[in-house]
């Protein structure tokens, strides 16, 4: 079974990831940070609620980050947990996610 995942607008380019990516909605969380990401800019994305911290997880991000920089936007994340920090770094794609991308 899926865990509910939102992204919320918190304000003018503030966003918030809420709850858990997975398998069964790693395509629509792929689809909504798309759509709102590259709404406004620049834009920061608050980790702090999100549940998951996993490679399916970080592959959404990673993603959400090319798709900004290919625009020529500015895409930050903040409140990154160290269990996802640490997953990155093995996966070495840390600088995706603690450096403003498209700076």
């Amino acid at each position: 079974m899926s865990a509910d995942f939102t992204l919320e607008t918190v304000g003018h380019g503030r966003f918030a990831a809420r709850g858990s990516i997975d398998a069964a909605n790693a395509a629509q969380a792929l689809a909504e940070g798309r759509r709102q990401l590259l709404a406004v800019e620049p834009v920061s994305v608050d980790l702090a609620a999100l549940e998951s911290a996993d490679g399916m997880t970080l592959a959404v991000l990673v993603a959400w980050s090319s798709h900004a920089a290919r625009a020529g936007r500015t895409l930050r994340f903040t409140n990154i947990g160290e269990r996802l920090r640490a997953v990155a770094h093995l996966y070495a794609v840390e600088p995706f996610l603690v450096a403003g991308i498209g700076d």
